[in-house]
Order: C-alpha cells, then structure tokens, then sequence
C-alpha cells in the first residue's frame, strides 16, 4: 500500500493570535518527506480566531520598546507580520485560484456547447419530445414498420438459406417421426417456411453405419435441392451422429479432398449427446432393457469419444442424466472455451482418451460451444426443447413468428 506521510506546520501561535495552518503532503514509499513550495499541496485546512488590529499591532510595538525586553518582542512582531502578509498572499492566491477555475469551467461550457451545435446532436430533452412526436405521426409509423418488416424479411432470407437436418435416436429403432423433437422443431420451423429433414437411420448395426447413412442421406438431398450450408439437430446417439459428420466434413476440407458427404456445417444444436458410447450403451441396457450385438458394441469402442469440430455448437443436457454423463458434455464444451486449439494433447494423451490427435488438429480452431444444462431432467432433454425455443432461436438467428 503506498504510505502517505503527514506534516503539520505550526505557523504562529500566541495569546493575542491563534492561525494554524494543517499542511499535508504525498511522498514515496521509503522516501522521507521533504516541506517546501514545490511539493504538491494535498489538503490544506485553516482555522483563524479574532485577531488585533493593525494599531493595536503598532501600539504594542511602541510600548514593547520601553521595556528591557525590546529585541525578543520585535522579532516576535516581526514574525508576526510577515505571517500575517503571507497569510493575505496565500488567500490573494486562492482567490485567483477560484476565478481561473471559473472561467476555464465556462470556457469549457462554451466549446462543449459549439461542438454540440456542429455534430448537430439533440439533448435528451429534445430527444424525448421528437419520439413523443412521431408517436403520434401514423406517416412516420407506417414508415418505422415497413423498416421493421425489411429487417425481418432479411434475417428469414438468411435463415432459409441453409439446410436444416434432424437425426434421430436410433438405439431402441425408433422412427424420426416417433420424435416429439423432431415432430415440434417441425411446427415450429414450419411457421417460418423452413423444412426440416429427418433422414431414417432405423436398423442400423452401428455408429459408423449410421454416420454413413447420413452422410448418404445428404449426399442424395443436396444433389436433388442444391447444395447449402448444413444446420444440424440431433438428440442422443443421433447428436453424435452429427458431431461425428462435422467431423468428417473439416478433416475433408483439412485434407483439400473433394466433400462427397455433403456440404460444409454450419452449426450444431445437441439434446443430450453420447460422447462415451460404450459407457451409454451399458446404461441403455440396464435402464431401458435394450441389448445391442456385439459389432454394435466393439464399434462403439473405437468412436471418436470427443470429436473435433470447427463449426459453433449448443448443447442441451439434463442435470438427472443417466445415461449420458453430463461431465462428457462438459469436458467437450470446455474443449473450445479453455484450449481453443487442440494442440494440446500428445499422441499418447489421444490414444488413450480416444479422441482426435493433436496431430490431426495443428493449426485448426474450434468454434464456439455452449452448454444448457436443465435441472429436473434426464436423458429424454427433448421434453425441454420448448422451454429452450428462445434459445434456439437465439442460436440460428431466427426471426419471431
């Protein structure tokens, strides 16, 4: 802490005057403080009671000659006046002091105020009477609403311009319309005029099956529709699904080979992904009472757990989760927040977490992840997609309906 150091001045002091003058000045840590005019002045406090009058001052200085004392009490009347007429300077110079300060505040009201008149700037005042106006000008209305419209017209172009797809949990062989995610994204999209396509990866053996019949899947959509950019909505294993076709999607474009999958991905909202498969497969098994064949599980196994991706993520997983571990979720998104670069771990690192190398991932950056963790949920999250809409929204930038 830097230490202050006081010094208090006595300046004068007798029966017939009391003017003491508190005197505060700053110094440096270590240094001792030094008193003279050329210290910055701090505080400054006076006190001043009733003093003599000026012939009062000389009537005692004559009377101070007779007495044998008279070379003590001139030096005492001496020290006297010439406090007294420092003291006269020293408010002369305050009162200077007050005046400049007067007009440079004024001079400064006066510049404040041109440069507002030049930039051509209302006060608040002004503003507020202006918007009272105009609220009552159905012309300037009308106009402010065509704006509106404009601007809301360009953020739907926007959002319609790339390819939404909904990938389903496959693990106990449900449908994409079996659903609610997929059968509420579509209402709710639907409002906007966006289409949301759901390929059926019901039936497959594995997860890299299910990665091959969506990328098929898209590969065939984009070919007959045209090719745009690919917004990706998946729930449980059908998340990672999408993880996994972002994946292969950047070490295409990493490898500046043709992208036979489809086009480049956009973004990607996740509702509970399974990141540790093998781990999601034995809760399945004994939550739901569903078995998988053993090519099933030894795929599983070699699953990249946390896949590398370059494009923006969301991911929305419940707090009671027994199935997915909301730690995987966790490790994944901070993935992007703390290492922004998966240069981090070595190739011994990769080989036992099983996850992208450092090697595979030099110089590559990840986007941005988000997590929504909902309390009072567990693995079927979709049940809190409509408490999550705003998000969503938020997320792909889509307009209010």
């Amino acid at each position: 802490a830097r230490t202050t150091h006081i010094i208090r001045l006595s300046l004068l002091s007798s029966s017939t005057m009391s003017r003491t003058t508190e005197v505060v000045f700053a110094a440096a840590p270590g240094q001792k403080p030094a008193v003279g005019p050329h210290r910055r002045l701090l505080r400054c406090k006076k006190t001043t009671q009733k003093s003599n009058t000026h012939n009062d001052v000389v009537s005692s200085l004559s009377r101070s000659q007779n007495q044998s004392s008279s070379t003590s009490s001139s030096r005492r009347v001496v020290a006297f006046a010439s406090s007294s007429s420092s003291a006269e300077e020293e408010e002369e110079e305050e009162e200077r002091e007050k005046d400049d300060d007067s007009s440079s505040s004024s001079s400064l009201e006066k510049e404040f105020e041109e440069r507002r008149k030049q930039s051509n700037r209302e006060s608040a005042i002004d503003w507020i009477e202006t918007w009272k106006t105009n609220q009552n000008d159905p012309e300037f209305l009308a106009k402010q609403n065509v704006e509106r419209q404009k601007r809301r017209d360009k953020i739907l172009e926007n959002a319609r311009s790339f390819e939404y797809v909904f990938v389903h949990d496959f693990a106990s062989g449900t449908k994409p319309d079996d659903a609610f995610a997929h059968m509420f994204l579509k209402d709710e999209l639907g409002k906007l005029q966006i289409e949301v396509y759901a390929p059926d990866l019901s039936g497959v053996e594995s997860i890299s099956e299910a990665v091959s019949v969506l990328s098929k899947a898209i590969e065939e959509r984009q070919k007959t529709r045209g090719a745009k950019p690919l917004r990706l909505i998946g729930t449980s294993l059908g998340a990672l699904c999408c993880v996994l076709y972002a994946s292969k999607c950047d070490k295409e474009k990493l490898e500046s080979t043709s992208n036979t999958s489809g086009s480049e991905v956009d973004r990607l909202f996740l509702l509970g992904p399974c990141f540790d498969v093998e781990k999601c497969l034995f809760n399945y098994r004994v939550t739901f009472n569903v078995t998988f064949s053993d090519a099933f599980i030894e795929d599983a196994r070699n699953i990249d757990k946390f896949p590398f991706v370059t494009c923006p993520a969301y991911i929305v997983s419940g707090a009671d989760d027994t199935i997915s571990d909301l730690e995987d979720a966790v490790h994944w998104t901070r993935q992007a927040s703390t290492l922004l670069r998966a240069t981090n771990e070595d190739e011994e690192d990769a080989r036992k977490m099983n996850t992208s190398s450092a090697k595979e991932n030099r110089e590559r950056e990840a986007g941005e992840r988000r997590l929504l963790e909902v309390s009072g949920v567990g693995h079927r999250v979709e049940s809190a997609l409509p408490h999550a809409l705003p998000r969503f929204k938020e997320f792909f930038n889509l307009p209010s309906v």
